[in-house]
């Protein structure tokens, strides 16, 4: 049993480091070459007024399109100065307000007698979504699309936020090109 209880702390340990990671997906056109994209701008216009103000912020805007661009410069692009961009790049961002809840029944007495309690937790939480997308610049198609799910923590301060959307964007574009 003492090797056990080792075992059951590490596996537990791994569950609630999973459990913080955001959700990623992504997806794209196979039929994109995307070994001819060199350069790149942002898509026209800011992002997309959701009238929630917690994500309409020009604030927000700034750190995930630093973080975008730090990305991909990571990866040899190059933001276009001549105004034609071999792709476009823009994203979409988005906040809920959501609730999570646990139970717990338990029984007071003996076989014969007795009667459940049960206990209710119910927290409520914001989820935080991202969509990256690479628009080829000739044809004006969707290529490449990926997509982050979080909860965020609204008391993080502004270098805990630059290192989470750091991490959030890194891990969206760490499948960006496809291989």
């Amino acid at each position: 049993m003492r090797l056990r209880l080792p075992l059951y702390g590490i596996v537990l340990a791994a569950l609630a480091a999973g459990c913080s990671a955001p959700k990623i997906g992504y997806d794209y056109d196979r039929g994109t070459n995307f070994g001819q994209y060199r350069t790149y701008a942002w898509g026209s216009g800011a992002q997309v007024a959701t009238g929630d103000r917690r994500v309409d912020s020009a604030l927000i805007d700034a750190r995930i399109r630093t973080a975008i661009d730090s990305q991909l410069r990571a990866k040899g692009y190059i933001a276009s100065s001549n105004g034609r961009p071999d792709f476009f790049v823009t994203y979409h961002a988005g906040l809920k307000d959501m609730m999570k809840g646990a139970s717990t029944q338990n029984y007071i007495g003996d076989r014969a007698h007795g009667t459940f309690t049960t206990i209710s937790d119910v927290q409520s939480y914001n989820e935080g979504t991202l969509l990256i997308d690479i628009v080829d610049a000739k044809s004006h198609q969707l290529v490449w699309q990926a997509s982050a799910k979080a909860d965020v923590d609204q008391s993080l301060g502004p270098k805990e936020r630059d290192a989470r959307v750091n991490g959030v964007v890194h891990a969206m574009l760490a499948h960006f090109p496809p291989q």
